[in-house]
């Protein structure tokens, strides 16, 4: 049921396609929020308009494209009355797994564009409208913004660079009242890890033999270590649930850890790095 509180208040939320950005608008729009939802396809559009029975307002938009995002900030401001929105919840995010040493430029650039790249594009565009309605940013970032998990390296690279980004925009903002929230999911069910699997499988065939044998026993152990992830992964609502305070709060936090298995990963960020390169020797022995 709508929170008569949150009646009208915009948000921007990227990433909304499916996965926790899709349950993120669609829960935002139950506690009364007027949510913007980004996407990047018309049959995903309708989607959303279906399931949230028209309180989701779909926006196209490819946060890699600076030109698309201008407009859109533009369709937002338009549908607004130029009054403002009360936050941009930037969600938008890929990944690739793979050792460091065989990531090409373009998957490199790529996970850059959207995930760090892709939310400086989204904010600075968004920010005379959060001006406006003295409204907050939550950028969603993930376990691997604390701890950099082998065969995540550049993944991992980009959330490390949206925590930074996170906490110099926190400073940089408190004169007009923006806050600033990150929410860190741990293992969440989506679909990003496998697609990220996959997608350092298909890479294997643009690499000699010889260099496909070099991790060719990590990619086994890995694909054997997600499975067990997967079975046990927690549900959107951790996500969705933390969001939701970040923009309503008095005071909210500057970090959520949004997951049961924090508990595990919390011990595991604070071993010294000689204790963690262990376990993960365990973990991939």
């Amino acid at each position: 049921m709508a929170n008569d509180e949150n009646a009208l208040k915009p948000v921007v939320v990227t990433g909304a396609s499916r996965g926790i950005g899709r349950t993120i608008a669609l829960d935002l729009s139950e506690h009364g929020f007027s949510v913007f939802a980004g996407v990047r396809k018309h049959d995903h559009a309708e989607a959303l308009i279906e399931a949230s029975e028209g309180r989701v307002s779909p926006l196209i938009l490819d946060v890699t494209d600076s030109t698309g995002v201008a407009a859109a900030a533009k369709e937002v401001a338009d549908a607004t009355g130029n009054l403002g929105i009360a936050g941009v919840v930037n969600n938008a995010g890929v990944a690739v797994f793979g050792p460091v040493e065989q990531a090409s430029m373009s998957s490199i650039d790529h996970q850059f564009g959207v995930n760090v790249l892709g939310v400086l594009t989204v904010t600075q565009q968004f920010l005379p409208q959060l001006r406006s309605g003295k409204g907050r940013i939550v950028n969603v970032s993930s376990v691997n913004g604390r701890l950099s998990v082998p065969f995540s390296g550049v993944y991992s690279a980009t959330k490390f660079a949206l925590e930074a980004l996170s906490d110099a925009l926190r400073f940089e903002l408190k004169p007009w009242g923006i806050t600033v929230s990150v929410v860190q999911p741990g293992v969440i069910s989506t679909d990003i890890r496998r697609g990220a699997l996959e997608d350092w499988v298909k890479s294997q065939d643009e690499l000699s033999e010889d260099d496909r044998l070099l991790y060719e026993e990590s990619l086994q152990k890995l694909s054997t270590i997600l499975e067990h992830i997967e079975a046990t992964a927690a549900g959107h609502d951790h996500v969705s649930a933390a969001v939701l305070d970040a923009l309503t709060a008095e005071t909210p936090q500057t970090r959520y850890e949004a997951g049961p298995d924090w508990e595990q990963w919390g011990p595991m960020i604070a071993l010294s790095d000689e204790e963690r390169d262990q376990a993960f020797l365990e973990m991939f022995r």
